[in-house]
């Protein structure tokens, strides 16, 4: 069950993660350009060798944002974060940014001009904009369920030009018909702990991906970190339901019927869990 956090808690989380980002995350980037740490790497991620991508599609048809016309069971969870549309952004800037920056490192080797790709839980549109730089002969489609962050996200992407970008309105768990076999790739950036299923949110991503397609969730992972900070999260974070280890990421993915599971550690605390959807 979601708990609706308090302003105060709410600002006492931004404190913290810009706090972590400052004296975590940017000390150890430093010692890993200088070789003094090596990314942790567990399971079996899926090798970097991507294929033609698909290409754009829905960034041709969607000149606006596709909102839901029926309201969803889970709108309580997203409230908060469909008032805060315009504002979301630079609160979370400084935390997001470094372990973004990492995550497109990671990810870009996987990653063909032509992919077609998907956010799932795209927020305010900062990290599709990103994304879609690295696929200029492809598109990246964000999906949030907060109609409020769609709007926002659909304004900032196409007011800095970047019109190989479609924004639509979906609960995660239950993606559009139209998207079953559509996508090269599906990520999220910090998205996956509000998901109010994960079962059946990775069932309809795996739908949605094309045969031998990536799903890589970009969140935090290890048990020691889960076990620290989801008391926090649970008091903080509006919409927060929970945090999984890489080993439960595994069981997940491959319940879904996805194949080649892995963790690939980006900064403490925080990594992807990457998977691939068998080829055939």
């Amino acid at each position: 069950m979601s708990y609706q956090a308090s302003p105060f808690a709410q600002g006492v989380l931004v404190q913290m993660m810009h706090a972590y980002s400052a004296y975590v995350f940017s000390p150890y980037r430093i010692a890993k350009e200088l070789g003094l740490v090596t990314p942790n790497i567990s399971g079996q991620p899926p090798k970097p060798n991507p294929r033609k991508g698909l290409g754009k599609y829905f960034s041709q048809h969607y000149k606006r944002p596709l909102m839901m016309t029926q309201a969803s069971q889970h709108d309580h969870l997203v409230e908060e974060f469909d008032r805060m549309g315009e504002i979301y952004d630079a609160y979370v800037r400084p935390f997001s940014t470094p372990l973004m920056d990492e995550a497109v490192h990671a990810l870009e080797p996987y990653i063909d001009r032509r992919f077609r790709i998907m956010d799932a839980g795209c927020g305010c549109g900062r990290e599709v904009c990103r994304m879609s730089r690295l696929v200029p002969e492809g598109e990246v489609v964000g999906i949030d369920l907060a109609a409020g962050m769609v709007n926002a996200a659909q304004r900032a992407a196409h007011a800095k030009g970047f019109d190989n970008t479609a924004f639509v309105q979906s609960d995660v768990g239950q993606l559009p018909t139209e998207f079953n076999g559509k996508f090269d790739m599906v990520y999220s950036s910090l998205a996956h702990h509000h998901y109010p299923n994960p079962g059946a949110a990775t069932q309809a991503i795996f739908n949605c991906l094309r045969p031998g397609g990536i799903y890589a969730v970009i969140d935090a992972g290890p048990e020691w970190f889960v076990k620290s900070s989801s008391p926090i999260a649970a008091w903080s974070d509006p919409g927060w339901i929970g945090f999984h280890t890489p080993k439960q990421f595994t069981d997940l993915f491959s319940n879904a019927g996805f194949e080649q599971c892995g963790w690939i550690g980006l900064v403490p605390g925080f990594g992807i869990a990457i998977a691939q959807k068998p080829d055939s």
